[in-house]
């Protein structure tokens, strides 16, 4: 039965690793020319801001969500990092000490539809009555997952093809999905190990497109392409390390030593790219750390008074910024501390982050000190913020949809509010990338992403096919407004926990 919307059925490709920037190259230079034919008769925009952390989860599952990381006991997403410490919140699956969450191994992917929580919903838990279509999307609570044939790209895009062409092999209702969703991911793959400027990356998503095209084709031919939006988003952009550092001997020098859940032995655990996101026991691996405890860190490999952990992180080389939340904080109000280094000088300074409220609701106030390390004092339209008020996300992305640190200032609350956040974040800018992943150097390839500078924070967001999607071009936007628009398009409401909001009606 046809439903009474102005679409009635939707597409949403997600391109893992694909900067803005890039995809509009390949655009203007007619490379890909049926993702620009959807762009240019409907919604687009080169200037679309994600989460931050911008590494693939959360950003690929707050895209499917609309909503962000936050206490997610009671609002909000559980799923924080692509690596996360459990702690107590709750006792995970029961095991005796808190496990260590590596989406990169094993059987964790399989975990992620739990992570999230029950306090936020999928695009498909959010869309209605309907048949619902996840084609290698891991995301995909509320849907039918069909694995593809082959690992391919092609093979994910023909599964949602065959989904139109042959819908009662896949759903006893045999009607076509109401929302389909394909994830990409061989070209985060590519990225990582040749470049964003590798021939193989730009051939990807230049096969991306061709695939694209048949499925305009088989839209067409069975007759629901009018009726049909399609939409191509990614989940964080890119950039390429100065250099790689192995940091495995610093550690050991120090006398930390890896935190390992089975045993419950071991006194730190940490991830490190450009950002890196370092976990420590407070009274146990239960609780976090509190800043006293931090400064007086006695780790098992050393036999001293304890040592400042804060201090020998700053040893670090490349660190440019440290965070850290303050011991008082609840879920509706607290302060996350920015520090950071004059390069020249050596001396500190201390930015500071005041968070309220949650979720849609939430308002962040950045309280720079004299050397503002995001520079927002320094733009005219970011620094009409730093009046001593909390704004909305919304209020920030207008000032600094344009500068390097989009909307962090209200993302960095998100993060730590979430009781599976880390205790310390350090971040380089880019000169230093370090490849460490729980107890050893596993990457040298200087190809990433998660820092929150501007072109690791820019994804591409075009919605088109039907002629009933408007034609907008948009100066900005966030990930989290496809899953809001989608829905518009559908005539559903969204979830409260949605954060994102229509960009149309």
């Amino acid at each position: 039965m046809p439903r009474n919307n102005l679409v009635n059925q939707v597409i949403l490709i997600l391109i893992d690793d694909l900067r803005a920037a890039h995809l509009f190259d390949l655009i203007n230079k007619g490379k890909t020319p049926n993702i620009a034919q959807i762009a240019k008769n409907g919604i687009s925009s080169q200037n679309c801001i994600t989460s931050f952390p911008s590494v693939t989860f959360p950003c690929y599952s707050n895209v499917i969500i609309g909503s962000y990381s936050g206490y997610f006991p009671k609002e909000g997403s559980g799923t924080p990092m692509y690596h996360w410490v459990g702690r107590s919140y709750p006792l995970m699956e029961e095991k005796k000490f808190p496990i260590i969450r590596n989406y990169g191994k094993g059987n964790h992917l399989l975990k992620l539809n739990k992570d999230i929580g029950p306090n936020c919903q999928t695009i498909f838990e959010q869309a209605g009555e309907g048949n619902f279509l996840s084609s290698l999307n891991l995301i995909n609570r509320g849907s039918v997952l069909i694995p593809p044939v082959e690992y391919t790209s092609s093979s994910i895009f023909k599964g949602v093809e065959k989904s139109f062409i042959d819908p009662q092999s896949l759903f006893p209702e045999k009607d076509v999905p109401k929302v389909a969703v394909a994830y990409i991911p061989k070209t985060d793959d590519l990225m990582h190990n040749k470049g964003f400027d590798h021939p193989e990356y730009i051939k990807e998503i230049i096969n991306c497109d061709r695939y694209i095209g048949s499925l305009i084709k088989t839209l067409k031919n069975t007759g629901y392409y009018d009726s049909t939006a399609i939409a191509i988003i990614s989940d964080h952009g890119n950039y390429k390390s100065e250099k790689m550092y192995d940091i495995a001997p610093f550690f050991k020098e120090c006398g930390f030593t890896q935190y390992l859940p089975k045993k419950g032995t071991g006194d730190f655990d940490c991830h490190m790219g450009g950002l890196s996101f370092f976990n420590f026991p407070g009274e146990n691996w239960y609780h976090h750390p509190t800043l006293e405890q931090l400064k007086k860190f006695a780790p098992e490999g050393v036999s001293s008074n304890g040592l400042n952990v804060f201090d020998t992180l700053w040893k670090i080389p490349g660190v440019k910024a440290m965070y850290y939340r303050d011991n008082n904080n609840t879920p509706d109000k607290g302060i996350i501390y920015l520090e950071h280094k004059e390069v020249e000088t050596g001396k500190k300074f201390t930015d500071i982050i005041e968070y309220e409220g949650h979720g849609k609701n939430q308002k962040t106030k950045y309280v720079p000190d004299d050397k503002d390390f995001y520079k927002y004092s320094k733009n005219e339209e970011s620094a009409r913020l730093i009046d001593g008020k909390s704004h909305s996300i919304d209020e920030w992305l207008k000032v600094t949809n344009q500068i390097d640190f989009p909307i962090v200032v209200d993302q960095v609350p998100r993060y730590f509010k979430n009781p599976r956040s880390c205790d310390i974040i350090t971040s380089t800018l880019g000169e230093y990338g370090f490849g460490y992943d729980h107890g050893k150097t596993v990457a040298s390839h200087p190809y990433t992403h998660d820092i929150g500078i501007k072109k690791s924070m820019t994804v591409p967001f075009i919605i088109g096919g039907s002629p009933n999607v408007p034609s907008l071009e948009l100066p900005y936007c966030k990930t989290t407004d496809m899953v809001p628009t989608l829905l518009y398009l559908l005539g559903e409401k969204p979830h409260y926990s949605v954060v994102g909001k229509s960009v149309i009606g």
